[in-house]
């Protein structure tokens, strides 16, 4: 900008009406480097105060203020003839239509909405101020009957302001619908790159948990023909230390094996090997190879299978992950002494089954239920502290019921309530084996 427009713009004096001291410094700070006067105020009543001293050639006012908002002082503004050539911008967000009813009943020239880019504002207040041309005070004014959202709206306003606040408005909202798109570009970019990352993700925990797994199977196996004393006997101390690895191994191999189950499900790689399961003899074998885990911790177990559970058509091992997933975290969050259980029924007008696996123990509370299928999320209470666990058996049986076409959902009323698991699964299977 030249020396002579800057100092042109100097003897241009605008007036803000802005209660918020935020808004009203910012706005100042802008149209200050653009070497404008400026002269605030912190509502209409003050603003109208101010006049008696101040000749502003433009006024941007906001509409939500004390005392007095800028509608009422935009109306009263214009009612003084000396003002009557005055533009008045109304900040307003647009958000009803009734802001543009309002805005031409109280006589303002300009809309710009809220937010507005600097730009964009810097630009408009050029033009406005370029191309003004006060009203005379017996210019023609017009009374128009509109009907909008079936409400009567009379109006009277002359041409030129009604043309003027329409077409500012009009341009407000193809600003508003241009950064919207652009906003909409940016996510959809976003998206992708999300998508990607988590492919990437996934990628890397398949490769690494199948690395890690070879020789962690070796480390296991030779630890349990140590443990077992195969080639020569072991000192209690010894023996103590080799359980250690031994069990340190194997919840590290649970980690791993879920991790990468996991990985294979969010990248879409899981395939299901679909056959058709009993699920009555499968149910009660599950039960079977808990009841070593039930006994230790002296839980009592109520098994309850109907007796017309159809087969199904599933995959047999994630089947039997899901009810392994589920009945270990109720026998490891139950206290010993404690009660869990599990029944199933079929659901005939739906063609499901349903499974529901339930504890008397530490429950979930309210505000952790939308964070429980998080991958490693666990409760955190004292008795929790103290159990193993991966935080993925929750997530990654969620993610197997609904691979199969279930559907699965988690009850608790709260810390020490206990906990309900409820899931269904298709008595034939709509997936591709």
């Amino acid at each position: 900008m030249s020396a002579q427009a800057g100092s042109a713009e100097e003897t241009v004096e605008i007036l803000i009406v802005e209660d918020s001291p935020t808004q009203q410094a910012k706005l100042k700070h802008l149209l200050e480097r653009q070497h404008y006067r400026v002269t605030t105020a912190n509502n209409g009543r003050q603003a109208l105060a101010l006049l008696s001293a101040h000749k502003p050639a433009l006024v941007i006012s906001d509409v939500v203020m004390p005392e007095m908002d800028g509608h009422a002082f935009c109306k009263q503004f214009k009612s003084e003839k000396s003002s009557q050539g005055t533009p008045v911008i109304i900040l307003t967000s647009l958000a009803d239509s009734e802001d543009v009813f309002e805005g031409l009943a109280c006589g303002a020239d300009y809309f710009f909405t809220k937010p507005y880019n600097d730009d964009y504002l810097i630009a408009g207040i050029r033009q406005i101020l370029a191309n003004k041309d006060p009203r005379a005070t017996d210019s023609l004014r017009v009374e128009l009957e509109v009907t909008l959202a079936g409400k009567k709206r009379s109006i009277t306003a002359d041409p030129q302001q009604m043309i003027s606040l329409l077409l500012s408005t009009y341009e407000a909202a193809v600003t508003r619908n241009t950064e919207l798109l652009q906003t909409q570009e940016a996510l959809k970019k976003l998206t992708v790159d999300l998508k990607n990352t988590a492919r990437i993700k996934s990628e890397f925990l398949a490769n690494m948990s199948h690395e890690l797994r070879t020789p962690l199977n070796s480390i296991n196996g030779f630890s349990e023909v140590l443990y077992d004393q195969t080639f020569g006997p072991l000192n209690g101390k010894q023996k103590q230390y080799v359980n250690n690895v031994l069990t340190s191994g194997k919840h590290l191999l649970l980690l791993i094996n879920q991790m990468l189950d996991m990985a294979k499900v969010e990248a879409g790689k899981m395939k299901l090997e679909l056959s058709s399961l009993p699920m009555k003899s499968l149910l009660n074998d599950i039960s079977l190879l808990v009841s070593d885990m039930i006994s230790k911790k002296k839980l009592q177990m109520s098994l309850e299978i109907s007796d017309d559970l159809p087969d199904i058509e599933a995959d047999e091992l994630r089947v039997k992950e899901i009810l392994l997933n589920l009945l270990s975290n109720a026998i490891k969050f139950t206290p010993a002494g404690g009660k869990i259980g599990m029944r199933a029924f079929p659901r005939t007008a739906d063609a499901v089954i349903e499974i529901v696996v339930w504890d008397m123990g530490i429950g979930i509370a309210t505000e952790n239920m939308e964070k429980i299928f998080e991958g490693f999320f666990r409760v955190d209470t004292p008795y929790s502290r103290v159990i193993e666990g991966t935080g993925l058996g929750l997530p990654l049986s969620k993610k197997l019921v609904e691979l199969h076409g279930g559907k699965f959902s988690v009850e608790s009323q709260g810390l020490n309530k206990g906990t309900l698991v409820r899931f269904t699964l298709p008595v034939i299977s709509g997936k591709v084996a």
